[in-house]
């Protein structure tokens, strides 16, 4: 009976010991990670009054995978110098580079090649001001990006540049953006600009995808300045009689523009897969019919050379992008429907 009892106790002691070892295994699965690093501080916190070569503490709120840094820290405006870091797990060591201009505002940019160790990227730089005076510049722009893209990039050069120019002189700013996009920390004063989708520095600017604004210059000033850009979708058919017997279209919209306006203007619905033309009347109105049932997004645009198609410029010659307007919300169409955009009113 005693060895019976002793065998028992032994097995006890066995199965906590196997029961114990087990339970501090690693728990396997769980929800993936799939929200991009956070900048919770600087050190310091004011970043004014800085000094050339003076280090500079980022903080995140969790580890930073450090093959990430090579291509994502930059600093603008940009200057030639190499900037400087140091890996610490989830805090980078900035060295400001000596070349820094005391009567200017920089913003330190982390753009979408910057991510954590489970490979998550950002999706919209990481803008931090700085500056070597006691100010920072307070210019804003802001806007919009419309068509069909993959990875927009919003390019700014300081001062009023022609198109041959921009070819061959890096811009002063880089944005890197998804559908709409925010530059802070602007001086005052005159801009060329232009979007660039996949922007691929590699490339000569004129062999990237780009879209001009439909204004030569912008004039940056105490109010926040708004412009929006859009990106044709090449693969799709331009015209305005697209037949697609196949598919069954049943919703129409129709509605009015105010606000003065020089025809011919394009009304253009598009939708994740389809898309729609009509001209606008000479009354201001606009008809469309036979759309397939889903959600659309509503546009304009001033067609000046009669081509039926919202051109964005191009390097090789002086035009600009055509002016395009967008109705402010998302339209959602059913079949059997009519839908009316009554009083569209335009700039």
């Amino acid at each position: 009976m005693f060895l019976n009892l002793s065998n028992n106790k032994n097995l006890f002691i066995f199965s906590l010991i196997l029961f114990s070892c087990a339970s501090v295994k690693a728990p396997q699965g769980g929800p993936l990670d799939l929200i991009p690093p956070i900048l919770e501080s600087t050190t310091p916190s004011v970043l004014t009054g800085l000094q050339k070569n003076q280090k500079i503490i980022l903080s995140f709120n969790e580890f930073i995978k450090e093959e990430s840094l090579k291509n994502a820290i930059e600093i603008f405006p940009s200057v030639d110098e190499k900037i400087d870091y140091e890996y610490q797990g989830k805090n980078i060591v900035i060295t400001l580079p000596s070349s820094l201009d005391k009567n200017k505002t920089y913003v330190l940019s982390l753009n979408s090649n910057f991510s954590d160790e489970q490979n998550v990227r950002l999706k919209n730089n990481i803008i931090i001001p700085l500056s070597l005076s006691n100010s920072i510049d307070s210019g804003k722009i802001s806007g919009k990006i419309f068509g069909s893209f993959k990875q927009p990039s919003i390019l700014l050069w300081k001062d009023k540049i022609d198109k041959d120019v921009m070819i061959n002189q890096k811009p002063d700013y880089i944005l890197s953006s998804s559908n709409s996009f925010n530059f802070d920390y602007l001086p005052e004063g005159a801009y060329s600009v232009l979007a660039v989708d996949l922007y691929n520095r590699r490339l000569p600017l004129n062999e990237n995808k780009i879209s001009f604004y439909n204004q030569k210059f912008i004039e940056v000033g105490n109010n926040s300045l708004n412009i929006n850009f859009y990106f044709n979708n090449i693969s799709v058919s331009d015209s305005l009689n697209i037949e697609k017997d196949s598919i069954e279209k049943t919703a129409s919209l129709f509605g009015n523009l105010k606000g003065n306006f020089i025809l011919p203007i394009i009304i253009e619905l598009n939708g994740k897969e389809d898309s729609f033309e009509s001209e606008l009347s000479m009354n201001g109105s606009f008809r469309i019919d036979d759309v397939e049932s889903g959600k659309y997004q509503l546009l304009g645009y001033f067609d000046r050379n009669n081509n039926k198609m919202l051109d964005t410029g191009a390097f090789d010659n002086e035009n600009l992008s055509e002016k395009f307007f967008v109705y402010p919300d998302s339209l959602s169409l059913r079949s059997n429907w009519e839908l009316e955009i009554q009083d569209w009113e335009i700039e």
